[in-house]
């Protein structure tokens, strides 16, 4: 099976794109969170996300936020690169941003 349920850490807040169907689809990288005690590199993926859950990564996530998500695990070319395709998106750890003027 290739679904996955997971925690990431968001790396990067691209901007929607539509497509000629009028489905939009966003790109961005994630990285999976490692255990402290081991040392290993991290592992960076890239996500998918269509429709309208797109529109909630770019309104309500920030860069460094988690988020637990659901979706399935696919490789797209030769170099097995992962790219994880979101369906369902859950907040885990957000950063508040306070809009205070002084």
């Amino acid at each position: 099976m290739n679904y996955i349920s997971c925690i990431i850490q968001i790396l990067e807040i691209p901007t929607i794109k539509s497509y000629s169907n009028n489905i939009e689809m966003i790109k961005f990288r994630v990285q999976l969170p490692y255990v402290r005690n081991k040392k290993q590199s991290p592992i960076i993926m890239n996500s998918q996300i269509w429709g309208d859950l797109g529109y909630d990564i770019v309104n309500y996530y920030r860069v460094n936020d988690y988020a637990l998500v659901e979706g399935y695990l696919s490789t797209k070319d030769s170099q097995g690169a992962i790219t994880i395709n979101i369906t369902k998106l859950y907040p885990f750890l957000l950063t508040l941003e306070s809009n205070k003027s002084n």
